[in-house]
């Protein structure tokens, strides 16, 4: 793990991990939270041990604890296209997102995680967008 997860950060419900013998214990976002989280905590979500024993294979609730580069909002994007293929791209993002998650990306009010950059990526180049515009602005965060 490259820096010590802080705890504020961690979503309120995230749920922890207690396990400390798991194999990927050192690099599990849910195993790092519950040992970043501080004495003054008294009740928070976790995984149970009994369901994670009974559990074979891959952990489910795994999360690499590495952050992400996440973009937020587009509308820059779309005010340097032509009038008609803005239109028939906003179209095809709000089919793929839904009308009210679209707005909410395009304004920047919810982040854009990787897979959903790609998403808008490939929706420019398929209406013959080929400039690597970026997106409005980015921050790295933890994959919650």
């Amino acid at each position: 793990m490259e820096e010590e997860l802080n705890f504020s950060e961690v979503p309120l419900g995230y749920s922890v991990c207690l396990n400390q013998q798991c194999p990927k214990a050192d690099t599990c976002l849910r195993r790092q939270a519950e040992i970043n989280m501080p004495d003054s905590v008294t009740h928070w979500s976790f995984i149970s041990l009994k369901h994670l024993a009974a559990t074979e294979g891959e952990c489910r609730y795994y999360r690499p604890c590495q952050k992400i580069r996440l973009a937020k909002g587009f509308i820059g994007i779309l005010n340097k296209l032509p009038h008609k293929q803005m239109l028939e791209i906003v179209g095809r993002l709000i089919y793929s997102f839904k009308r009210r998650t679209y707005y909410r990306v395009r304004k920047g009010e919810r982040p854009l995680s990787p897979d959903e950059q790609q998403i808008v990526r490939d929706i420019l180049k398929k209406h013959g967008v080929n400039e690597p515009w970026e997106f409005d602005s980015y921050y790295d965060s933890y994959d919650w």
